[in-house]
Formats: structure tokens, C-alpha cells, sequence
């Protein structure tokens, strides 16, 4: 095993106990306690920033925020800058020490990067994240598609009183969802692909989804391991409708692994524009 590095944090117990049930290899720590340059210049260039935080339950939330490129800074290590107004109706909570995490994708250049922190300044169109985790993934899952402008509307939730007729073709017909968990000491914002139709919806109402192969860091199952309550976000990038999961989540590690979620309540984030093209096809 490599020599440990102490830009790194350690995994958490979860983790370990997450890739110990998935019999998968042990990794030495990647996942820094400080943004770099690099992520400062990613983050910059994006229109849309997907993330994740906790409601007045504190049951993980999954949202997305607009901006014109630039509107996310990190000016400085361990302080990322947000200058967006959250949707109208918006569940989760902007309260300073509250969790905060945010994922960034680059869908033409098929990158991904991830911030994890809490938040030390909440104005309105303006959050302020003190930086505890930064880390990339690798490009697995990412199909490409061109992200459009961010600039003007934030959108509207609209609760739905069940898992619609709509909500469920937006499930079916995805090659992408986000997933907001929560761990002992924070909360995340993560990815999952695979080509449309990956998610199947079962006939009693659940999610069932696959686990394809990825990196090995088992965040998400992870948390899952600590707290199965999680938030799931789809995206349909070409109408501009978001849709948001809150419920349960269940992981079977064997003997193929997947993970299944069961829905309680459901809300569509509707914007004026869309969002980006439609994807092409999957790597």
C-alpha cells in the first residue's frame, strides 16, 4: 500500500465497511481536505453545479443551481463562493454549519469534480462553503452532451402528490441521476450512469438500480451504510425538468451488487429554458 498522504483524509469506517462487503481491493486515501487550481479552473467554466445539503428533518436534498460561467469561485483552498439565487420553494436549508456538497460535470469532456464542506455564509444569492473534501472521478458513465447557459431562471418545485405518469418516463428514459447521502461527517453529491433506461421502476414503486464498476471509493454506499435515507435528482436536460426523489435506500452487495430506493415523496423543478442537449451515447 502506498505511503500515507496527509493532504488526504482517511476513509471513513463506512467506507471501509462498504468496500469490505463488496469484497473490493483496499485503496490508499485520495480524497484531499482542500480544493487545488485545478478545480478552482473547472469550476469556473460551469454553467449548472448539481448539490446536495439537508431539509428541516434533516433528510438529504438534492438541487441545482445556474450561473454564468464563473458564477461558482474558489478563490482560495478551502473556500468555494456560490453566487446563485436556489430555486423558488426550495427544501433545503441554508443555515451556517449546515452540510453542503457539490458536484461539477463536464459532460463534453467527460470530467467530474466534487466538493464537500459546510457552509459558513448563506445570503441571499450568495453561499459561502468552508472546503473539507475535494476530489475527482474518473470519467465512467458520462455520456456528452452541451450544457447550455445558466444565466436568469432558477426555477420552481412543484411538489407532486405521487410518481406521475411523467416523473415516471423521465426515470425510464435517463442515462444519468444524482444522488445527495449523508455520512457521519457531512454530506455528498454523487453520480450515476449507464445507457437510458438503466433505472427500472418495479411494480411496487421502487427504483431498482444497477452498481456498475467504478472507482472503488464507495462514498455513496457508504453513507448509505450510515443513514439509508438519501435524495435523488433526474435531470432532463433538453425540456428543462428536474426531478427530485426523497426516500429510502437499500444496497445488496451480492451476489451481483445494486441497490434499490424506495420513494416517499416527489417534487419537479421546472426552468424556462432547457438545460443542455440531449446526450449522446454512453461510453
Amino acid at each position: 500500500m502506498d505511503a500515507p498522504r496527509y493532504d488526504r483524509r482517511s476513509w471513513s469506517g463506512d467506507e471501509i465497511r462498504a468496500r469490505q462487503k463488496a469484497g473490493a481491493p483496499e485503496i490508499a486515501p485520495v480524497i484531499r481536505t482542500f480544493a487545488t487550481e485545478q478545480h478552482g479552473d473547472f469550476f469556473a467554466r460551469l454553467p449548472l453545479a448539481f448539490v446536495a445539503g439537508l431539509d428541516a428533518a434533516g433528510r438529504p436534498v438534492a438541487s441545482l443551481l445556474r450561473g454564468a460561467p464563473g458564477f461558482i469561485a474558489l478563490a482560495e483552498p478551502r473556500r468555494m463562493e456560490i453566487a446563485a439565487r436556489f430555486p423558488e420553494c426550495e427544501p433545503l436549508t441554508r443555515e451556517m454549519d449546515e452540510p453542503f456538497g457539490v458536484i461539477g460535470m463536464d459532460f463534453a469532456a467527460r470530467r467530474r469534480n466534487r466538493v464537500n464542506g459546510r457552509i459558513v455564509v448563506a445570503e441571499s444569492g450568495r453561499l459561502t462553503i468552508s472546503v473539507e473534501e475535494a476530489f475527482g472521478n474518473c470519467p465512467k458513465y458520462i455520456a456528452p452532451r452541451d450544457l447550455f447557459s445558466g444565466e436568469g431562471d432558477p426555477g420552481a418545485w412543484r411538489v407532486l402528490p405521487a410518481v406521475d405518469a411523467e416523473a415516471r418516463a423521465l426515470i425510464e428514459g435517463s442515462d444519468i441521476f444524482f444522488v445527495a447521502t449523508r455520512g457521519a461527517d457531512g454530506i455528498d453529491m454523487s453520480h450515476r450512469g449507464g445507457p437510458p433506461g438503466f433505472v427500472r421502476l418495479t411494480p411496487e414503486g421502487e427504483l431498482a438500480i444497477p452498481d456498475f464498476r467504478g472507482n472503488n471509493y464507495f462514498n455513496t454506499f457508504g453513507n448509505l451504510l450510515h443513514d439509508p435515507r438519501a435524495a435523488l435528482l433526474f435531470v432532463d436536460f433538453p425540456r428543462g425538468r428536474v426531478l427530485h426523489l426523497q426516500g429510502v435506500a437499500r444496497v445488496d452487495f451480492s451476489p451481483v451488487r445494486s441497490w434499490s430506493f424506495a420513494p416517499e415523496n416527489a417534487s419537479l423543478l421546472m426552468f424556462e429554458t432547457a438545460l443542455g442537449s440531449a446526450s449522446g451515447v454512453a461510453p
